[in-house]
């Protein structure tokens, strides 16, 4: 049995466990790269841009899973970072602008088994919350619609943004669960994928246990302690 299904499977028995007690339990997913590949939402932007400029050499090249924004897909394509940077802030201003929008959260595809594994856990009685770096104004509508589109268990009330953009990621994860009550869960669960935010929640809550999601980040930090890695929903 893989480190994956064995993980996974434990949290499911234990939610069943607790329930069976009148003991409640919390997951907590966050979105990008955690629940969602967002590579498809680059790879549209990238190929509205390159349409829009008449750059055929990057339309054509493929915006990896693992990549972390679009940096590494416009050097695939032959770009220089220095070299050809006029090209680079414009595209990376029309990405900006569009990656982070209500309508184009549209193009996100979830990851493999992260939908029925999260409707597994809800059933199971497992709460469930969605905490992300996303912002209200910019996010809020669309990101719930997706959730919604894709089948996961949501009301608007388990989806938790960022009142304004900038706001640290990191800070407002970590700020989150300090203001959580904690002490009326007997269990909590956190699934992130940012080294920097998991970082921020292990040092003012402990007692959250925090699953690693090993897909793609920002290569800032890397996860100070030794907690559980998983790198899909994959439970076979």
């Amino acid at each position: 049995m893989s480190a994956n299904h064995s993980k996974l499977n434990e949290i499911i028995k234990s939610s069943l466990e607790l329930r069976a007690q009148n003991l409640r339990s919390l997951a907590v997913f966050d979105l990008d790269s955690t629940l969602f590949n967002v590579s498809t939402r680059t790879q549209q932007i990238l190929n509205e841009f390159a349409k829009l400029q008449g750059l055929p050499e990057l339309e054509k090249v493929e915006v990896k899973i693992q990549d972390w924004g679009i940096k590494e897909a416009v050097i695939r394509a032959g770009y220089h970072p220095e070299k050809d940077l006029p090209m680079l802030e414009k595209l990376r201003e029309y990405w900006f602008e569009k990656f982070f929008s209500n309508e184009y959260v549209h193009y996100d595809v979830p990851y493999a088994g992260a939908v029925s594994y999260v409707l597994e856990l809800f059933k199971s009685g497992c709460e469930i919350n969605y905490l992300t770096g996303r912002d209200q104004h910019r996010m809020g509508r669309g990101s719930l619609e997706v959730l919604k589109k894709w089948g996961f268990p949501c009301e608007a009330m388990q989806l938790i943004l960022k009142p304004e953009r900038t706001i640290d990621d990191g800070l407002f994860k970590k700020n989150w669960f300090i203001n959580l009550d904690r002490a009326q869960y007997e269990k909590i669960y956190f699934f992130e994928n940012e080294p920097v935010n998991i970082n921020a929640v292990l040092e003012t809550s402990p007692d959250v246990e925090i699953i690693f999601l090993d897909t793609t980040h920002a290569r800032r930090e890397t996860v100070a302690a030794q907690i559980q890695r998983i790198f899909h929903f994959g439970r076979s």
